[in-house]
C-alpha cells in the first residue's frame, strides 16, 4: 500500500465519520420530535379516556404507531453511535464482468448500510448485504454473489481490512482470504469478556456459508468445539433478520440453549449487530410451562445429572442408566409411537352401540364414522370431548322427556302438591335413570394419559406386544419397579418427561406456536429423538438451523440424536448437512490435547495459535492453597476469565467452601444463573457452550472421570479454555489421560 492510498483512506474515513455526525444529529433530533409526539399522544389518550370505543380504539392505534415509530428512529441513532466508533472494518474493489466501467467499484463493509444524504452514494455497505458475502467468500480474482435480479459475477482486485476504534484508524493492510490472517489471530488472541460478541469482521468463508444459506428448511450444522457454532447461529439470525425484515422480526425467531446461563452469555451479539434479541428458552423452561398443569412433578435435569455423576454404586444405580440409556432411544420412542397409533386409529373400533331401552342414541359405525373420518384432524382426546358433546346432544330430547313422566308419575302418585316440589323430583328421578347411560357415555370418552403412560410399566403383557422386534434391556423388570416407585410418590424422572409430554401431547394436542418462523436448536447432540419430535409438533411452520457436535454430549448415558436421523423426522424440503471443519477457540496445544482425548476424533483444522501447553498437575489433598496458586499463575499469565470446572455441583460447591476468603471467587450452580466474568466455579454440565481465558479442570482422577461413557464430558470441559489450560488430580490420573503421549502436556 502506497503513501498516496494510505492518505485516501484516512480521508475516506474523515468523510464517512462526518457523514455519520450530520446523520446523528439529524436522528437525535427526530428522536426527540418522536418522544414528544409519543407524550402528547399519551396525554391526549388520557385526558380523552370515557370517550367512545371508537375514539379510543383510534387514539390507541395512533399511540401504538407512534410507539413503533419512536422505537425505529432510536434503534437507528443507536447504529449510527456504533458505527461512529468503527464504520467498517473491510473492503472490496470489484468489478462487474457486464460492467462499461474500467474502473474498479471500492465497496466498504460495515455494520450498517450508511449513504451519503446529498450524492446518493452508498459510503459502507452492511455485512449481510448480497454484494458484502464476497468479503467473506472471495479472495482477488473471480467472484460472484446473488443479487435480487440474479447472479453478478466480475472480479476482484483489492482486498484490505481495518482496524478502527473511535473514529481513529489503528491499521489497514491489503489481505487475501487468509484463515490465519492477522486480524483474525490478533481477534483470537485476547481475553474473552462475560460475553460473547460478534465476529462480523472476522466470519470465514465456511462459516459464511452458513450464515447465507437460503435454500434449506432444515440447516444442520456439525463441527468441533470451538468451531463458531453458536457465533454463526446468532449470525444467522442477523441476517434473516436483515433478508426478511419485511415480513418478520425478532419475535419470529426462537433459539433453545442449553440453559439460561449460556443465554445470558450470548445476549450482546445481537444488540451489537444493531438487532434486537430474539426469544431464547430451554427444554426445561418448556416442562416448567406444563408444571400447573401436570398431575405429576417431574425431576429436573439438573437433578438427574448430579445423581448420575456422582457415581453411586449398586444395583438399583444401574437399573437406574440403563433406564436413562433405553427411555432416551429411538427404540422406546417407537414403542410409545405404537402405544399412541392405537389411540389414534383403533380405539374405537370395539366401542358398542349407545342405547337407552329400545332407542338408538350413537351406533358403533357412528363411533367409526366420527372419530376415524369427521373429527380425524383433532387429537384423540378433543375428538372424543366432540363425540361426547354429540351425544350429550341427542339425550337432551329423552332427558326432558324422562322428566315429563316422572312429573306425570309424582302426580298421579298425588304425593306432592308443590309444583316447584315436583320438577326437583322428577330431575332427580331422570337423572338417576339415565346414571348408568351418562357414566358409560363418559367411561368411553374419557382418555387419562399419566394413567395411559403409567400402563407400560405395569403391564407386561402391553409392553411385550408393543416392543415386539426391538432390543429391550434385561434390566427391564427393574426399570418398571423403579418407575412405579416414582409415580406412586407423585413424582417422574428426567427421563421419562420428554415421553410422557410426548404421549400426553399427541393425546390432548400440542400448543403449536404457529408465529415461531425459525427455530435455532444449539447443542442439538444433547437431544433425543422424543424431544426433537415434541419440538416438531411445537414448531410446525417453520425452518431450522440445528447445531452441535457429537463429541461435546455431556450427559454420560443419554442416546442423542444422530443428525443423519434429524432430517427422517419431519418432511423438511431439501435438508441439507453442513460439517464445519475448523476450530477456532484454543491454541494448538490444547486442541491437540483434546483431540488426544477421543479415541478416533476427526480430523481438525485449527489456527496456527501457538501457547502453552496444558499442565496436568498432581495436588495431594487437593490443597485449597494449590487451587488458589494455580488460579493466580493463571491471572499473571494474563487470563482475565478463568473457570474451574468440576464434575459435579457437590464437588463445585464443597470446593468453594473451602475459599471463604476469596469471595472475588463466583460459584455458579444453577442453570439460571447469569454468566459471571472473572474467576467461576462451575459444574461441568453447566460450562457447556461458554469459553474462558483459562480453565482449571478439578480432580480429573480415576474416581471422576473413568467410564468410557465420562470420556466425551472430560473432552468437553477441556475444550472451554482459550490459552492456559490445566487439570488438576488426586490419587490417580484419570485413564483418558495416562495414556496420552506426555508430550502433548507438561507436569509439575
Amino acid at each position: 500500500m502506497t503513501d498516496s492510498e494510505r492518505e485516501d483512506e484516512l480521508l475516506r474515513l474523515n468523510r464517512t465519520l462526518a457523514e455519520i455526525h450530520k446523520q446523528l444529529t439529524a436522528a437525535s433530533g427526530k428522536c426527540t420530535e418522536a418522544q414528544v409526539e409519543l407524550q402528547n399522544n399519551l396525554t391526549d389518550y388520557w385526558q380523552s379516556y370515557g370517550g367512545n370505543l371508537w375514539d379510543e380504539a383510534q387514539m390507541i392505534e395512533a399511540v401504538e404507531r407512534q410507539r413503533s415509530i419512536t422505537a425505529v428512529i432510536h434503534q437507528g441513532q443507536v447504529q449510527l453511535k456504533q458505527a461512529l466508533s468503527s464504520p467498517y472494518f473491510g473492503r472490496f474493489d470489484f468489478i462487474e464482468e457486464t460492467s462499461q466501467e474500467t474502473r474498479p467499484e471500492p465497496i466498504y463493509v460495515g455494520l450498517l448500510t450508511l449513504t451519503d444524504r446529498k450524492t446518493g452514494e452508498i459510503l459502507v455497505y452492511d455485512w449481510r448485504a448480497p454484494v458484502s458475502g464476497m468479503f467473506y467468500d472471495f479472495e482477488r480474482g473471480a467472484a460472484c454473489y446473488q443479487a435480487p435480479m440474479g447472479k453478478v459475477n466480475g472480479i476482484i482486485t483489492l482486498k484490505r481490512q481495518y482496524k478502527i476504534i473511535q473514529g481513529q484508524m489503528k491499521y489497514m493492510f491489503d489481505s487475501d482470504l487468509k484463515i490465519d490472517d492477522d486480524i483474525l489471530q490478533e481477534i483470537l488472541s485476547k481475553s474473552v469478556d462475560a460475553k460473547m460478541h460478534t465476529i462480523v469482521t472476522s466470519i470465514q468463508r465456511e462459516q459464511n456459508q452458513v450464515i447465507r444459506n437460503d435454500e434449506n428448511q432444515l440447516l444442520l450444522v456439525q463441527g468441533p468445539a470451538g468451531s463458531g457454532k453458536t457465533s454463526i447461529a446468532l449470525h444467522r439470525i442477523a441476517y434473516l433478520l436483515y433478508r426478511d425484515r419485511k415480513t418478520i422480526n425478532a419475535q419470529n425467531i426462537l433459539i433453545f440453549s442449553p440453559n439460561h446461563i449460556f443465554s445470558d452469555y450470548i445476549s450482546n451479539v445481537l444488540p451489537e449487530m444493531g438487532e434486537e434479541n430474539v426469544r431464547q428458552t430451554t427444554f426445561q423452561d418448556y416442562i416448567a410451562s406444563f408444571k400447573d398443569l401436570l398431575p405429576i412433578e417431574i425431576e429436573s435435569r439438573a437433578a438427574q445429572l448430579e445423581y448420575v455423576l456422582t457415581g453411586r454404586s449398586g444395583k438399583e444405580f444401574a437399573a437406574r442408566l440403563v433406564a436413562i440409556h433405553y427411555k432416551t432411544s429411538p427404540e422406546f420412542a417407537g414403542i410409545i409411537d405404537q402405544y399412541l397409533s392405537y389411540y389414534e386409529n383403533q380405539l374405537v373400533l370395539d366401542y358398542p352401540d349407545i342405547t337407552f331401552g329400545s332407542r338408538m342414541i350413537f351406533s358403533k359405525a357412528e363411533w367409526l364414522d366420527y372419530y376415524l373420518t369427521h373429527f380425524s384432524f383433532l387429537p384423540p382426546l378433543r375428538r372424543l370431548t366432540k363425540i361426547r358433546e354429540l351425544i350429550h346432544l341427542r339425550i337432551r330430547p329423552l332427558t326432558h322427556e324422562l322428566r315429563r313422566q316422572k312429573e306425570a308419575e309424582i302426580v298421579a302418585a298425588g304425593e306432592e302438591i308443590n309444583e316447584q316440589t315436583i320438577k326437583a323430583l322428577a330431575r332427580v328421578a331422570a337423572r338417576q335413570e339415565l346414571g348408568g347411560l351418562i357414566s358409560q357415555i363418559d367411561k368411553l370418552t374419557q382418555l387419562q394419559p399419566l394413567t395411559l403412560y403409567r400402563r407400560l410399566f405395569t403391564h407386561s403383557t402391553l409392553f411385550k406386544r408393543l416392543s415386539a422386534g426391538t432390543s429391550v434391556p434385561p434390566e427391564w423388570p427393574a426399570i418398571c419397579r423403579q418407575t412405579r416407585a416414582w409415580l406412586n410418590q407423585g413424582k417422574m424422572p428426567y427421563e421419562d418427561s420428554p415421553a410422557f409430554l410426548y404421549f400426553q401431547g399427541i393425546l390432548a394436542g400440542f400448543p403449536a406456536k404457529n408465529t415461531i418462523k425459525y427455530l435455532v436448536v444449539d447443542e442439538a447432540q444433547d437431544y433425543t429423538v422424543l424431544q426433537y419430535k415434541i419440538l416438531g409438533k411445537l414448531f410446525p411452520d417453520c425452518s431450522w438451523t440445528i447445531l452441535g457436535d457429537p463429541a461435546q454430549l455431556v450427559h454420560p448415558y443419554i442416546q442423542g440424536i444422530k443428525f443423519e436421523q434429524l432430517s427422517q423426522l419431519a418432511a423438511f424440503a431439501n435438508p441439507r448437512m453442513i460439517t464445519l471443519s475448523r476450530s477456532y477457540r484454543s491454541t494448538q496445544e490444547i486442541q491437540a490435547f483434546c483431540n488426544a482425548l477421543l479415541p478416533a476424533a476427526t480430523p481438525v483444522a485449527y489456527l496456527n495459535r501457538r501457547g502453552p501447553l496444558p499442565q496436568v498437575v498432581k495436588f495431594d489433598r487437593l490443597d485449597p492453597a494449590k487451587v488458589l496458586e494455580a488460579l493466580q499463575s493463571m491471572q499473571a499469565a494474563g487470563c482475565r476469565s478463568i473457570a474451574v470446572i468440576c464434575k459435579t455441583i457437590r464437588q463445585a460447591s464443597a470446593l468453594h467452601q473451602t475459599l471463604p476468603s476469596h469471595r472475588s471467587i463466583s460459584l455458579i450452580v444453577d442453570e439460571d444463573a447469569e454468566f459471571k466474568r472473572g474467576i467461576v466455579i462451575i459444574p461441568a454440565f453447566l460450562a457447556k457452550g461458554l469459553e474462558f481465558d483459562g480453565v482449571l479442570v478439578y480432580n480429573a482422577n480415576s474416581d471422576n472421570y473413568c467410564h468410557e461413557q465420562e470420556r466425551k464430558l472430560l473432552y468437553t470441559v477441556c475444550t472451554r479454555a482459550l490459552h492456559r489450560l490445566m487439570i488438576c488430580w488426586n490419587g490417580r490420573p484419570s485413564p483418558f489421560i495416562e495414556v496420552m503421549k506426555k508430550s502433548l502436556y507438561q507436569t509439575n
